[in-house]
C-alpha cells in the first residue's frame, strides 16, 4: 500500500527545537600603516669621506677668496675714479710753476707769457696741442714737449729751429730752415751756404733740392760750401769758400751718401789753392777738372 509521506512535524518525540541563531561576529580591521624606511645611503670609506670633505673645503674657500678679489677690485676701480675726479676739479694737481727749457732765440719772458693763463689749470688735463698753439705765434719754434712734475710745475720743452741756409731777398741775406721757414736777418758771422734762387723757399722745388743735397754733405763740408744752385734736379752745383773758388758739380740727389764720401776724397787730394771742379755726379767714375 502507498504510504502517505511522513511529516517530520507529527512525531510528537521530534518537536521543533527553537535555537538561537547565533550573530556573525565583526571583526574591525585596522588599516595597515607603512613603515617609514629610513633611506640608507651606502657608506663611504674612509679616504673617500676625506677627499669630499677636502673638495667641500676647497670649493668653500675658493669662493670666499673670489668674493674677497670681485670687491677688492670694485673698491681699486672706485678709488681710482675718485682719484682721477679729485686731479681734475681740485687743487690737488693745479700748476703753480711753468718752466721753460730748451730755448735760446725766442724770450723765456715771451714764452711765460704766452702760457701764462695756463697757471691754476690741471697738469692732468693739459695737452701739447693746447699749448703749441698757444706758442704757434713764435715762428721760431718748431716743436714743444710737455713734462709734468707733480704735485704743481709744468714744464716746457722747446726746440727752436735751426737756420741751415741764407737766401738773399731784396737785397737782404735771411736765415732759413730746412721748411723754408724764414728765421730773421743774417748777421754775416753764419758759416752757411747761400741758395741762389730767385722765388719764395716755401714754395721753391728748386730750394728743396738744394736743401736734400745740403742735409746729404758731411757737418765738416757743409760750412766750406759757399753757394749752392739747383737749377734743376739733376743739375746741382756747389762752390767751396775761398779764393780759388773750387766748384763742385753734384747732379741729382741720388746716391747722396756715395757721393759725400766721394768728394770728401777728391778734395783732401787736392790743395785748396787750386782752382778744381770737382765732378760727382757719377759717383762711381768721378772726375777732376782743373
Amino acid at each position: 500500500m502507498n504510504q502517505a509521506p511522513r511529516n517530520r512535524y507529527q512525531d510528537s518525540s521530534r518537536k521543533p527545537q527553537n535555537k538561537a541563531v547565533a550573530k556573525p561576529k565583526r571583526i574591525s580591521v585596522k588599516p595597515l600603516r607603512a613603515k617609514k624606511v629610513k633611506a640608507q645611503t651606502p657608506r663611504l670609506r674612509f679616504s673617500e669621506r676625506r677627499n669630499q670633505a677636502r673638495q667641500v673645503k676647497r670649493f668653500t674657500r675658493e669662493s670666499r677668496f673670489g668674493k674677497i678679489f670681485i670687491r677688492s677690485l670694485l673698491a681699486s676701480v672706485v678709488a681710482l675714479v675718485l682719484f682721477v675726479l679729485a686731479t681734475m676739479f681740485t687743487p690737488m694737481l693745479a700748476i703753480d710753476k711753468i718752466s721753460i727749457v730748451g730755448n735760446s732765440r725766442v724770450s723765456t719772458k715771451a714764452i711765460s707769457a704766452a702760457v701764462k693763463h695756463r697757471l691754476g689749470g690741471s697738469l692732468t688735463l693739459i695737452s701739447d696741442a693746447a699749448v703749441a698753439d698757444d706758442l704757434k705765434q713764435f715762428k721760431l719754434i718748431e716743436s714743444i714737449a710737455l713734462e709734468s712734475k707733480p704735485p704743481h710745475t709744468l714744464v716746457i720743452h722747446v726746440s727752436e729751429r735751426a737756420p741751415i741756409a741764407l737766401v738773399v731777398r731784396g737785397g737782404t741775406r735771411f736765415l732759413y730752415d730746412p721748411a723754408g721757414v724764414n728765421l730773421g736777418r743774417a748777421t754775416g758771422s753764419e758759416l752757411l751756404p747761400t741758395i741762389l734762387i730767385a722765388d719764395d723757399p716755401k714754395i721753391s722745388k728748386n730750394y728743396r733740392q738744394a736743401i736734400d743735397v745740403l742735409l746729404a754733405l758731411p757737418a765738416q763740408l757743409l760750412t766750406k760750401v759757399a753757394y749752392i744752385q739747383a737749377k734743376t734736379k739733376d743739375n746741382v752745383t756747389m762752390q767751396l769758400r775761398g779764393y780759388s773758388a773750387q766748384t763742385i758739380i753734384w747732379g741729382d740727389s741720388s746716391q747722396s751718401i756715395l757721393k759725400s764720401k766721394v768728394l770728401k776724397a777728391l778734395i783732401s787730394r787736392t790743395p785748396r789753392t787750386v782752382r778744381a771742379t770737382f765732378d760727382v755726379s757719377s759717383p762711381l767714375t768721378p772726375s777732376v777738372i782743373r
